[in-house]
């Protein structure tokens, strides 16, 4: 099968993007990719932005499509646009090939936006690195280029944000002082980051830190410290959290929620059970999904009888 058909209505500006065309560039084969290549590439700019926004979006609400070729393939686009699409498109993507296409963008693309995606692609690998399920040289190398950005005082801050929350995955004394120094800064922007870095430490040492920001003014910061609190697991933790359950607003109610799944214990179930009947339907479908990690927990093969 060859890709010129529907290829040629893809890029054409006469032509209203079709669903049935777009879901054919889905788990295409190599030799696919390279007729696409140079037919893709002449296309206007607005079409192949359109094009890339709609694979992003359609590889979002459905697993089963798999655009990842046509998202690396568009890493090489001249429009910045289509970079970030492209980018954004890949962070669910696990095959560790793509590593040296991120660590190259965070680097050196002239796109603030493009590096932002590209931090948030290195983040996930970052946390396999941390689980010891990724090759020396990729982790060194994903670390490296973390460490660099961070380092660099000329960068954007949200890109900085970003590498900050993916070097998190490493924990290290190097890590923990960058964290700090976040935290630290009087950024609240930053110092979201460094809450979400604490948590991902999975170091019981941010644990007091954590508990203080589950109170601050600011709801961002709130929402981190929750969040955080749930990948710190302790059960100490879950009155703080069951406050939360009660917060203002809604973001972090579920954050507080989930968390409460994630610690888990008697107490969690117990304030999760009563969440079930607050009438909150948002709340409700959280509490419940809640309940079932702290059973997977409890009995993973769900080996347990129902009373």
């Amino acid at each position: 099968m060859t890709t010129e058909g529907y290829v040629n209505d893809l890029v054409s500006d006469d032509q209203p993007l079709k669903y049935s065309a777009l879901v054919q560039l889905s788990d295409i084969s190599s030799e696919q990719i390279l007729e696409l290549k140079a037919t893709l590439f002449s296309a206007s700019d607005d079409r192949r932005r359109d094009i890339l926004g709609k694979l992003v979006e359609l590889s979002e609400d459905n697993l089963d499509l798999d655009f990842s070729k046509v998202f690396r393939l568009s890493l090489e686009d001249e429009d910045e646009q289509v970079r970030e699409n492209a980018t954004r498109g890949l962070w669910d993507c696990d095959d560790r090939s793509i590593i040296p296409q991120l660590v190259d963008l965070l680097n050196s693309d002239p796109s603030t936006r493009v590096r932002v995606c590209a931090a948030l692609s290195l983040r996930k690998f970052a946390m396999v690195a941390q689980d010891g399920k990724l090759l020396a040289r990729d982790s060194e190398s994903i670390k490296t280029v973390l460490l660099n950005t961070i380092a660099n005082e000329d960068e954007n801050i949200e890109v900085t944000r970003r590498a900050i929350e993916a070097v998190s995955y490493f924990d290290s004394p190097e890590t923990n002082a960058i964290i700090q120094q976040a935290y630290q800064s009087g950024d609240p922007q930053l110092k979201q980051s460094a809450l979400y870095g604490m948590g991902q430490s999975s170091n019981a040492k941010w644990l007091p830190t954590v508990i203080v920001e589950m109170e601050d003014e600011n709801a961002a910061i709130r929402y981190e410290a929750a969040s955080a609190m749930g990948l710190l697991g302790e059960e100490s933790t879950v009155p703080h959290l069951i406050v939360l359950v009660q917060d203002e607003d809604p973001h972090v109610q579920i954050a507080a929620i989930k968390s409460l799944g994630l610690v888990g214990g008697a107490l969690a179930k117990r304030a999760l059970l009563k969440c079930m009947n607050l009438g909150d339907n948002a709340i409700e479908e959280a509490a419940e999904e809640a309940l079932d990690e702290i059973d997977f927990e409890k009995d993973p093969l769900r080996l347990e009888f129902e009373p």
